[in-house]
């Protein structure tokens, strides 16, 4: 055999290696990416785990008799990088497309926002983080997967699409409430992505597009649904419920037995995970690193008999990430975290599903309750003397678009939006959600004309805003609004609930924060604020805030249980409505001074108009 025929012979062979190893979603991975500037790496650690949930999903999930992958878990696992990795895996690989069938992937969220932070935060970076390709463009040397993508035509490389080269495509979308965006579109494989917060009707309007697809079972597809859980009888919940449910079982250094790490519904994880990062094998008792432990283990499934599930199922807490601590993990526990709730710590550390009166309303409970599919929002209202508009306003340290520029840089959600709501009141019971926003900026000048722009737009009778970061503003608009503007402060318990302090610059509204907290939950749950769903993306934000208050339930000094209300999440929207609903109540009330909802008087009286005249601004919406 020649020289050049040996060559040959070694270059096929590692050629043949490179396909099969291709195939294989960990080690293209490992061998392609970086994640945070370093080596992307899910060999060796304790990530075993992880490793085989990439498998599952992209090996096993391609074959025609798969059942969809359905991934339950806490918070800062992973999962979302794991899709973005998966997704440029079928795009860039060298499988798929050519020869093959190209991959047609749509990553859904339940809003666009979510949409666009993903594609800045998680998918953009892991591209151009790539292995650098060795071409080197306006002074860069662009990586693998930049050159991957197919820049023939300017819209292939966008935040909401991305062209490969071989036509495998990524749809970056949002659900909605229907699915309606995504209607027409045709794709191999979806990944529902924060799928606690998605609308059931959207999830199965958004299947349909699989329909197609020329991987998975027949018209079904490949479909992995990811996401945090919140509350059981959810959809999210449902899903699991139909999934083999498995969970992931240490391996024993010493007796090769296999034992679990976490048990759902039990602690007795305090006993097999005796500090730090060392585990007792519940067989043997030997003492081991939890890390070792991990990567001697495997996936057990609840369920086994396959007729009896329609998934499957993993699911992942922060138990399994290598580098979190016994001593991390407890101190997350609402008894050692004054920010931590029960709930929050079921949801996001142990990934579990939680019931009870605290938990929170959920997005779907809230649309089924109280949205309105033949409304979008109002464009303006014309004053009348039988219509009641007010206004509420939660004053943020920062505008939305300053937020997203935030998030984009170092996927950090800021801490406060301003947001504004405008509702109309009917009989006293109704009120009716006419408009909502986030201010796009946030400098003095522009929410002084821009709320000023709202209130002649709407021809708001009162307007209430909180006092919190608006101490400057609110006096600025008490001195241009005179009575149709007044603050708002959330106080502890108070007579009454409510009361307002007249000699106060500006006149100054005080409240019981948990009982209004609870008495607007409330309506929600049972209708009595209609919002207008007609276009859904456009309230979705504010759904979402709604969704992010629950209660906290501490001992006080006298040993008394006592139940606070607490922010899970970003809740600017909801105290806006909050607000809003208060000014409602002064109106109805006579400057809270009738608080007996029996004499409320039915008829509303003509509210007296500001002499302030307010000059048309154009463009602020």
């Amino acid at each position: 055999m020649s020289k050049k025929d040996g060559k040959e012979e070694k270059d096929l062979f590692k050629d043949l290696v490179n396909k099969v190893l291709a195939m294989d979603p960990v080690h293209w991975a490992e061998n392609n990416l970086t994640l945070d500037g370093e080596n992307f790496s899910l060999h060796g650690g304790g990530y075993k785990p992880f490793a085989d949930v990439y498998r599952y999903a992209g090996i096993e999930l391609l074959k025609d008799d798969s059942k969809p992958l359905v991934v339950v878990s806490g918070r800062q696992v992973g999962k979302t990088t794991m899709a973005a990795i998966l997704e440029c895996y079928y795009c860039a690989c060298g499988l798929y497309g050519g020869e093959r069938s190209p991959a047609r992937i749509l990553h859904a969220f339940p809003t666009l926002e979510m949409a666009a932070g993903y594609t800045k935060t998680k998918l953009q970076p892991i591209i151009s983080g790539a292995k650098p390709s060795g071409i080197v463009k306006n002074g860069r040397s662009k990586s693998i997967l930049e050159i991957a993508i197919d820049t023939s035509q300017d819209t292939n490389n966008s935040l909401q699409f991305k062209q490969f080269h071989g036509g495998n495509q990524i749809f970056i979308e949002s659900t909605g409430k229907e699915g309606d965006r995504i209607r027409g579109k045709t794709a191999d494989m979806v990944f529902f992505d924060e799928v606690q917060d998605m609308l059931r009707e959207a999830i199965n309007n958004t299947t349909k597009i699989l329909t197609a697809s020329k991987y998975g079972p027949k018209g079904q597809g490949i479909q992995v649904y990811l996401g945090t859980p919140k509350k059981k009888g959810s959809v999210y919940h449902d899903l699991w419920l139909d999934s083999n449910q498995q969970y992931y079982y240490l391996g024993c250094l010493g007796c090769n037995e296999y034992f679990p790490l976490y048990t759902p519904g039990s602690n007795d994880w305090e006993k097999i995970w005796i500090r730090e990062k060392i585990v007792k094998c519940t067989h043997c008792g030997l003492e081991q690193d939890k890390n070792l432990a991990a990567e001697k283990g495997k996936w057990v499934p609840t369920i086994t008999d396959e007729s009896e599930y329609s998934f499957i199922g993993y699911h992942i807490n922060q138990f399994y990430i290598p580098f979190f601590t016994k001593e991390f993990i407890l101190s997350q526990r609402p008894e050692n975290n004054v920010n931590a709730t029960e709930r929050s710590f079921q949801n996001e550390v142990l990934g579990e599903f939680y019931h009870g009166e605290n938990s929170p309303l959920d997005i779907q409970q809230i649309v089924d309750a109280c949205g309105d599919s033949s409304r979008a929002f109002s464009k303006g209202i014309k004053p009348s003397d039988n219509k009641i508009v007010v206004m509420g306003i939660d004053f943020g340290l920062k505008s939305d678009m300053e937020q997203l520029a935030e998030k984009s840089k170092s996927n950090n959600i800021g801490s406060s939006y301003t947001t504004a709501v405008i509702m109309t009141i009917e009989n006293n019971q109704l009120y009716n959600l006419e408009f909502a926003c986030k201010f796009p900026k946030n400098d003095l000048q522009y929410k002084k004309d821009f709320i000023a722009e709202l209130m002649q737009r709407y021809s708001v009778n009162l307007c209430v805003g909180d006092i919190g970061f608006s101490q400057e503003v609110s006096e600025e608009l008490y001195k241009i609004h005179n009575d149709k503007y007044i603050v708002s402060r959330a106080a502890g318990k108070i007579n009454n609930h409510i009361r307002l302090l007249d000699s106060h610059f500006p006149k100054e509204i005080q409240f019981d924060k948990d009982h209004y907290y609870s008495e607007l939950i409330n309506k929600l749950k049972t209708g009595h604020i209609k919002i207008p769903i007609k276009s859904y993306d456009s309230i979705s934000w504010l759904i979402q805030h709604c969704t992010n208050m629950e209660l906290k339930v501490s001992i006080s000094r006298t040993n008394d249980p006592k139940a606070t209300y607490v922010k899970s999440g970003i809740n600017d929207g909801f105290t806006a409505l909050l607000n809003a609903y208060i000014a409602g109540r002064y109106i109805l009330t006579q400057g809270f001074k009738d608080l007996d909802p029996k004499k409320l008087d039915n008829k509303f009286s003509k509210i007296k108009e500001s002499s302030v005249i307010l000059g048309h601004i154009p463009k602020m919406l």
